[in-house]
């Protein structure tokens, strides 16, 4: 059985990014103490229904957790601490640059923290300006020398491939300045127009000047190379690490892994059921405020379901998937099995999966045409 991890989802951001599509608010005096007095309440309730329930990890995103003050920042962990997170092998909690203090960074290590994952995106101002981030390529590196003289030895970056504008030489010299500055983790996301965001509202065309097309895969390319070539490995498709760096939370999650999400749009997932938060700070509160659940809704999935979601989760991952092990995980028969063996060994022939020993994987084709493999598989 995979780990269990703890979610807490700090919605609070100082202006929407023009590709985000996450749920975040301005983080109002008042708003924020609201929130910090509703997340014990759902704690408490968690640790009702699930009285067994102890996360090995945990993640601390939104948002923009760092965004708290120190006073706040204090509260939210203090709260986590309560709740057994000492214990856990990996806590991970977002950060932007421009957010950072050394005394923030200090509550963070103090509190038990493992992990900072700086949300850089871009090393350019200007690029960083076109996408509506905030902050600046100096602060960038004041960031990362700050969480190194704190201490910390496990950090993460994001960084966005395929930004319209950006030339092949500009993206080379963004992955080489990643490197330079030694993250034990970098993930590399491709810009999407996703809906509800200013990007897929107005469209990349008119707003970073051209379109989104071919030239995301090539960012892509190059960015497993050059990250290849320095010693990160593409564990899974959009994120590379360091031996041993990988990140547990999410490697339990692509693996089928329970997990219980809090705060407000925040998902949960344990055995069966799967449920997510009402996606309003105000409505969040209200309801806890009240002694009633902040969930908004809830599904119990199918052993089909489940099988189909480790399938097509776990392809994700350098290390493929093994179909007894799903099927056996999610007690499902043969018949879905040698379902999907048809399937997968058509794809091989077109050179997008392939066999190793007992399990399935992407090719590098494979990787690029993900999405396409995932449908095939789900009909």
């Amino acid at each position: 059985m995979e780990s269990t991890g703890l979610y807490i989802h700090v919605p609070f951001c100082d202006g929407k990014c023009h590709y985000c599509a996450f749920y975040s608010v301005e983080a109002g005096a008042e708003t924020v103490d609201r929130y910090l007095r509703a997340v014990p309440l759902e704690l408490s309730i968690i640790r009702e229904s699930f009285p067994s329930f102890t996360p090995e990890t945990v993640y601390i995103g939104g948002g923009t957790p760092t965004l708290l003050s120190e006073e706040e920042l204090e509260r939210l962990l203090g709260y986590a601490l309560d709740f057994g997170c000492d214990a856990a092998d990996e806590w991970t909690v977002e950060a932007n640059p421009g957010t950072l203090t050394d005394a923030k960074l200090g509550i963070l290590m103090e509190s038990g923290v493992t992990r900072i994952s700086l949300g850089v995106q871009s090393f350019d101002d200007d690029v960083l300006a076109r996408l509506g981030r905030r902050h600046s390529a100096q602060e960038v590196d004041d960031a990362v020398a700050a969480i190194r003289r704190v201490g910390f030895a496990d950090m993460s970056i994001d960084l966005i491939a395929g930004i319209p504008g950006v030339t092949e030489a500009d993206w080379q010299a963004t992955l080489e300045k990643a490197v330079s500055i030694e993250p034990e983790h970098i993930s590399v996301y491709a810009l999407s127009e996703e809906e509800g965001t200013r990007l897929g509202t107005i469209g990349a065309a008119e707003l970073l000047g051209a379109p989104l097309d071919e030239e995301q895969l090539t960012a892509l390319h190059a960015a497993q190379s050059i990250l290849s070539e320095a010693g990160y490995g593409r564990y899974e498709i959009s994120n590379y690490a360091l031996p041993g760096s990988e990140s547990q939370h999410n490697v339990s999650c692509w693996r089928g892994g329970e997990y219980i999400g809090v705060g407000p749009a925040a998902a949960s997932h344990m055995g069966r059921l799967r449920w997510t938060n009402v996606d309003d700070v105000q409505a969040y509160a209200d309801a806890l405020e009240e002694g009633v659940s902040p969930v908004n809704d809830e599904e119990k999935l199918s052993p089909k379901t489940a099988a189909m979601e480790m399938l097509v989760f776990g392809l994700r991952m350098a290390e493929g998937v093994n179909l007894d092990a799903i099927c056996a995980r999610a007690d499902v028969g043969g018949e879905l099995r040698d379902k999907w063996v048809e399937v997968l060994s058509a794809l091989s022939e077109s050179a997008l999966v392939a066999r190793r020993n007992s399990h399935w994987v992407l090719t590098d084709r494979g990787r690029d045409l993900a999405d396409y493999v995932a449908l095939e598989l789900m009909e």
